[in-house]
């Protein structure tokens, strides 16, 4: 296949690199391009409860759909995801419905795909099957109504539509769209990667993937620090004599790397750099606003996962995911709903700063 067939991923683990011929998909797959659909394995987190009626198998198949129930541990809560409409991002929007927060919003360059995941999150929260097609409600504008605009999509879920990699563009329409919602958690989950040496790798190819894995979370990390700072201002108590708040919880930035940030593969130096990258703005955020920021708590973690079932494990053959699977310890790829369990306890454990959680099936440590 030609160099320019692109990977629908932003968290993989080595191995499609390593295996060239494993880490491609049809061209079908390339408009998702901004959406992630990254690999995970079971979450160990010893601060969730186990649900000990669920019997573990090493085929993905027979695992539950949800490891944890939802116990509405984030009641009251606005969530923005870039990344959101499709895979690991969607499933922690998903997620996070279910534990109560009050307003989830998507970010995504694609005004169809936003109201079909918007469509599909409110048919998920009714229990019903989820659509095939982008529908439209009685919330939902039936025309596009450009970008950098916030659609409220209905009580819970809003969209806003904007390209990640040209963030730097519209960062005046972010910062208000974020100080209008007030989000209490920013989900960097948008990702893209291009397969190829790089010696054969198009500048424009390795700046696109730069501008939208590492740029585009820097500039939103800064988008939600700043509308932060300004939304703290606001609520300032004008005399010491006026009532007093009840505590908030801490702002959370939960940024989604990628095992090869730390393991090597071939094909993918630009992706590696900028998920390691993530890793550095991880760290960095989470000492900076200790230091410089009072009035305002915000946290900054990460999730590091590896292969999880996406549509590009279609692509695979049966021989090739069988091989795959054999190289993760426990036998099998992750999936989506497991990196939402390790999103809600980031989201709701105020002691969880610079807190980076492999989710990889034991992959990391072979």
């Amino acid at each position: 296949m030609s160099r320019k067939h692109i990977l629908r991923l932003c968290g993989a683990a080595s191995k499609p690199f390593l295996q060239p011929q494993l880490g491609y998909i049809n061209h079908r797959h390339q408009q998702q391009l901004l959406t992630t659909t990254t690999t995970t394995s079971s979450s160990i987190l010893p601060q969730l409860i186990i649900n000990h009626q669920r019997t573990y198998s090493s085929t993905t198949g027979n695992v539950p759909l949800s490891q944890f129930p939802p116990s509405n541990r984030l009641t009251g809560r606005t969530c923005m995801i870039t990344g959101g409409t499709s895979g690991i991002g969607f499933a922690i929007a998903e997620r996070f419905l279910q534990e109560g927060a009050s307003r989830v919003i998507l970010i995504g360059r694609s005004y169809e795909r936003l109201l079909h995941a918007a469509s599909r999150l409110e048919t998920c929260l009714s229990k019903s099957e989820p659509v095939e097609t982008p529908s439209t409600d009685a919330h939902q504008p039936t025309t596009n109504p450009g970008n950098h605009h916030l659609i409220h999509s209905s009580e819970r879920i809003s969209l806003l539509v904007g390209d990640i990699s040209e963030a730097g563009s519209w960062l005046r329409e972010l910062e208000k769209a974020m100080q209008t919602t007030n989000p209490s958690i920013l989900i960097n989950a948008a990702g893209l990667s291009i397969s190829s040496i790089l010696p054969k790798s198009e500048p424009s190819d390795i700046s696109r993937i730069l501008r939208t894995n590492l740029e585009g979370a820097i500039l939103t990390s800064r988008a939600f620090i700043r509308a932060s700072i300004r939304n703290r201002v606001k609520k300032r108590t004008p005399s010491p004599s006026a009532s007093i708040e009840p505590h908030e919880p801490s702002k959370c930035i939960i940024n989604i790397s990628s095992l090869l940030a730390h393991k090597s593969g071939t094909g993918a130096v630009p992706y590696a750099a900028s998920k390691a990258g993530i890793l550095g703005l991880t760290r960095s955020v989470a000492v900076e606003t200790a230091a410089s920021l009072r009035g305002v708590v915000v946290r900054s973690n990460a999730i590091v996962p590896g292969y999880i079932e996406t549509p590009m494990i279609s692509d695979f053959t049966e021989g090739e995911t069988a091989r795959l699977r054999e190289t993760i310890p426990i036998r099998r790829f992750g999936r989506a709903d497991e990196v939402a369990d390790a999103a809600v306890f980031l989201a709701q454990n105020e002691y969880a700063n610079n807190c980076v959680l492999n989710l990889d099936g034991g992959l990391s440590a072979v």
